[in-house]
């Protein structure tokens, strides 16, 4: 595999599961040193144990990215030990599967701002030192922050708001060098042990969908590895997804159409 990253130092939020540590696997077997994160101590410890165990250089740091004394201290740690950070990829989010007139406020609150701020916060501290690197900032949302989606009103918002952050930055931003890209995602592979908030706070399993929509976790994190490598502005992934993306421009009257009726039938 040709080394892309050789002798780079990326940090990915939410990365001791799913899409996040599939993407660190990505990035470190193309050469990348990989700052995990996440709020569970014995995923994150799991995840850089295995990391380790194929050879990869890896540490791990336990922080609440919707806290900013949070972000302060993981990135402070980083360049401590690496003394750089090149690139940091904003994955972490808690997601939603219940209707907006059944959820309580704080739950809501919690899906959005994990989604906004829980991207918003560590950019905040990892920037300078991007800057400093001439490096990268991946913001990674979903179809959900090009139209808003049934059961998952506050995380929609919270995609959506990521959209709004990221042209901000490409804009405000584009003399220092810095690339700015975000990803939208469509249907992936799930852990079989995540699970989605609803109206309460209960936590469910996430809803099985139709095999042939899905796309799995490694080549979602090979697409996010191409993004960063390309620095691309703007990269809708899979196939469904770019169709998608395509419909809620040109044709937003039948995709609201579609959705209603879907939701209906639900």
């Amino acid at each position: 595999m040709t080394l892309r990253f050789k002798n780079k130092v990326g940090l990915i939020t939410g990365s001791s599961r799913g899409i996040g540590k599939a993407t660190a696997i990505e990035l470190c077997a193309q050469g990348a040193t990989i700052i995990l994160n996440g709020r569970t101590a014995s995923h994150l410890q799991k995840t850089r144990d295995d990391l380790i165990a194929l050879g990869f250089n890896v540490i791990a740091i336990k922080a609440d990215i919707t806290k900013i004394e949070d972000c302060n201290f993981m990135i402070e740690q980083a360049i401590l030990k690496f003394g750089k950070l090149d690139f940091i990829i904003n994955n972490g989010s808690l997601t939603m599967n219940d209707s907006f007139d059944k959820t309580e406020s704080h739950i809501f609150e919690n899906v959005f701002v994990s989604n906004a701020l829980g991207a918003v916060f560590p950019t905040m501290a990892a920037l300078p030192y991007i800057k400093a690197q001439k490096g990268s900032v991946l913001f990674i949302s979903s179809l959900a922050g090009l139209h808003g989606m049934p059961s998952a009103s506050a995380y929609s918002a919270g995609k959506m708001a990521l959209t709004a952050l990221w042209q901000s930055l490409t804009i405000e931003l584009s003399h220092t060098g810095v690339h700015f890209g975000i990803c939208y995602l469509g249907f992936t592979e799930n852990d079989v042990e995540k699970r989605m908030l609803t109206a309460d706070g209960s936590l469910v399993p996430v809803p099985k969908r139709p095999a042939i929509l899905i796309i799995t976790q490694k080549q979602v994190a090979k697409q996010i590895a191409r993004t960063l490598h390309y620095r691309k502005a703007r990269h809708v992934i899979s196939t469904l997804g770019k169709i998608t993306a395509i419909v809620f421009r040109i044709a937003p009257k039948i995709a609201l159409f579609i959705m209603v009726r879907a939701q209906k039938k639900k």
